[in-house]
């Protein structure tokens, strides 16, 4: 029994075969239909923007104690542990301008956005740093959600509590 296919049909079944989807739909791309990479959970620039937006910030409340409707309570600890690692490591101005009043945030919402975006870079490289890489510059397959790096960090947190020197 012979069968005859076209090219299009033998990419497919190469595609099976490997394990690779063929074509460029929305699925193999890793892009929702709407052309923006999906994103299963909030990265830490958009939480920080949330908040200082609300004016919880403003307030002076503690990152870490901080509600953000973006997260779900089951990913509680990851967030806390992510808003600890922040709170390490924003600059006393970067701190100063998200604490900043809703209508100052509002009216600067790009410098906000570039803020948080530089504290969320940063708190990949000290994570690449603490975990002892060679080259401390986020790759590109590391983002910056804050389960991921919750996640991390809760593992740099106790690596400091056991008195582990790789992970001060």
């Amino acid at each position: 029994m012979n069968i005859a296919l076209d090219d299009s049909s033998v990419e497919d079944i190469l595609g099976i075969i490997s394990k690779k989807p063929s074509g460029n739909t929305a699925a193999s791309t890793g892009k929702s239909p709407g052309g923006k990479k999906s994103q299963k959970f909030p990265y830490i620039e958009d939480i920080l923007v949330s908040m200082a937006k609300s004016g919880q910030l403003h307030k002076g409340t503690k990152l870490s104690l901080a509600e953000c409707h973006l997260v779900n309570k089951k990913d509680n600890s990851q967030f806390v542990n992510t808003m600890k690692l922040v709170e390490e490591l924003w600059t006393e101005e970067e701190e100063l301008f998200l604490r900043s009043s809703r209508e100052e945030i509002e009216e600067s919402m790009e410098e906000a956005k570039i803020i948080a975006e530089t504290i969320s870079l940063r708190c990949l490289t000290k994570l690449n740093e603490f975990e002892g890489r060679e080259d401390p510059t986020p790759t590109n397959h590391q983002k910056p959600s804050f389960v991921s790096v919750g996640n991390r960090a809760r593992r740099v947190f106790i690596g400091r509590k056991k008195g582990d020197e790789n992970l001060v």
